[in-house]
């Protein structure tokens, strides 16, 4: 039987102190455990949407049985992309949420709001009820959306440095999750469903997905990185101390408080030399520029890598290479996301904190490229003939494509959302990677619109060689120009990054400095 607590338990990078045992608690597996279950959410409408809306009761129920092909594509196109239009607007609203309601609460929030739009979808039906599926999808788009932001910072601003990145990877892990069940469902209903509820029932399992996310946060903390910024050392310490099971005497707790108080204290410092834009004029400023663009060009390079891409139009896909039959094309759509799945859950759980960030998405971006470099020659030279059965070449196209997800998952896949939760000071953390976010929701909304325009105007091999340029040009970025985050705690990372942390006997000062300030304050108004 598996231990989750040991599964947590990384090799401890020589040299570094040894964290306590108790740090390592039910806590911080439910922690992590949430940030997979609230990714569920994502994987499954990047699986399951695409498959759904070429269903025959789908088509009969919105009247589009007898439309025209034009009519049925700008519907399908639709359905799948309003839902990123959604995103990338929850993704930016999140971050002023984050910070005035907290990490938690806005989380609670999104998973309403998503709950509200999955009931809207699963009640449509009809001409007008099209109309009612567009604002379905783009509520769970704004909570989707919102929740990539935010889960990755609760979980990293809640997690113990040494086991942060396996923690922040298992939401990437619950993507996969979501996305292998989600390619799944179309075929499973198409063969066992008739009617109506050959539609409403992959509709409605969104709300139980929702609705469990919404019970398991109920039962979690703010981060304790939060709590500082708003009410202080004492609830930080408070808080700090019952997240890692020790006492608030212990001397790893008071290290960590020390260091998440310095920034703090730092930030605290900033914030009076700007104004009511501090946030986003000290996001841009000098010492935060590189790290806001390194993650928004870590977001570009991957959705770039071409894996929504493959995701959503998956079908098309496998037909470019050689597949014609659709039960072919589900199977190996089916197939292509359990691979996926199993890839990424023994990356993050194995892997991600073994190995540096860095290295680990260079070395999988390579292996990307070279995959679809040799595809796109592959689809060039064997292109697909009507009537004709599936040649070599176009069946080494494919194994390609699993060896080009698996390679995905070991960076791609967790590796940026990992990096963009780490890469921050605390006051701008949320802002920038909103940021970082809603760049990704973006690029994905090009790629649901281009794509099928892509496959029939590019010969369909040129596509792959698109993706493999990007995916190159990445690798060599990356090389020359990302830091390494491993083993670091965030507050190392900024200085890293150029940002210089408050010196503890600094912070005391300016401590000291309010104390008294608070106190001559009182004095006047008693005097007044």
């Amino acid at each position: 039987m598996v231990n989750l607590l040991e599964a947590f338990r990384p090799t401890l990078i020589p040299g570094a102190p040894v964290p306590p045992k108790e740090v390592v608690n039910y806590r911080i597996v439910l922690l992590g455990l949430f940030g997979a279950f609230c990714a569920i959410l994502f994987g499954y409408d990047l699986g399951f949407i695409g498959g759904i809306v070429v269903l025959p009761s789908f088509n009969k129920d919105f009247n589009l049985a007898d439309a025209s092909a034009a009519t049925k594509t700008a519907v399908q196109s639709n359905v799948v992309s309003v839902f990123q239009a959604g995103a990338v607007f929850g993704a930016l609203f999140s971050s002023w949420a984050a910070n005035v309601i907290g990490r938690r609460l806005s989380l609670l929030a999104n998973l309403v709001l998503y709950l509200v739009g999955a009931a809207f979808m699963t009640g449509a039906s009809g001409h007008a009820g099209v109309a009612l599926l567009y604002l379905g999808r783009v509520l769970t788009g704004w909570g989707v959306g919102a929740s990539t932001m935010l889960v990755p910072v609760y979980v990293a601003e809640s997690a113990p440095a040494h086991v942060r990145g396996r923690l922040v990877g298992l939401y990437e892990v619950g993507v996969q999750f979501g996305t292998m069940v989600g390619f799944w469902i179309p075929y499973g209903v198409l063969t066992t469903q008739k009617g109506t509820i050959q539609w409403r029932l992959p509709f409605g399992l969104q709300l139980l997905i929702a609705a469990g996310a919404f019970v398991w946060l109920l039962f979690l903390s703010e981060t304790p990185r939060y709590v500082a910024s708003r009410d202080g050392e004492a609830k930080a310490l408070a808080a700090l101390a019952k997240l890692r099971g020790l006492p608030e005497d212990n001397d790893y707790v008071q290290h960590e408080l020390i260091g998440i108080m310095e920034q703090v204290q730092m930030e605290a410092l900033a914030r009076s030399n700007y104004g009511s834009f501090s946030i986003v004029k000290e996001s841009f400023g000098r010492h935060n520029i590189r790290p806001l663009y390194t993650g928004v060009l870590i977001m570009i390079f991957f959705q770039m890598a071409g894996t929504n891409a493959v995701n959503y139009y998956s079908p098309r896909i496998f037909a470019s290479l050689g597949l014609s039959a659709t039960s072919s094309k589900l199977f190996a759509t089916g197939v292509y996301g359990v691979i996926r799945f199993v890839a990424t859950t023994i990356t993050m759980l194995t892997l991600t904190d073994r190995f540096g960030r860095k290295s680990m998405i260079i070395a999988g971006g390579s292996m990307m490229a070279l995959c679809m470099w040799i595809v796109g020659a592959l689809t060039k030279a064997y292109p697909p003939v009507a009537g004709h059965g599936m040649n070599g070449g176009q069946l080494g196209a494919i194994i390609l494509i699993y060896i080009w997800a698996v390679a995905f998952c070991v960076s791609y896949a967790g590796i940026p959302w990992i990096y963009v939760s780490e890469i921050f000071p605390l006051r701008i953390r949320g802002f920038c990677v909103a940021i970082c976010t809603a760049t990704h929701w973006s690029f994905n909304l090009m790629l649901a619109k281009t794509t099928p325009y892509m496959l029939e105007n590019l010969d369909g091999y040129g596509i792959y060689f698109v993706f493999a340029a990007c995916t190159t040009i990445g690798a060599i970025w990356q090389f020359f120009c990302m830091p390494e985050t491993k083993g670091k705690t965030l507050e190392e990372i900024t200085e890293s990054f150029g940002g210089a942390p408050v010196p503890r006997e600094q912070w005391h000062r300016d401590e000291e400095k309010e104390e008294k300030t608070q106190i001559e304050m009182a004095d006047s108004s008693q005097m007044a």
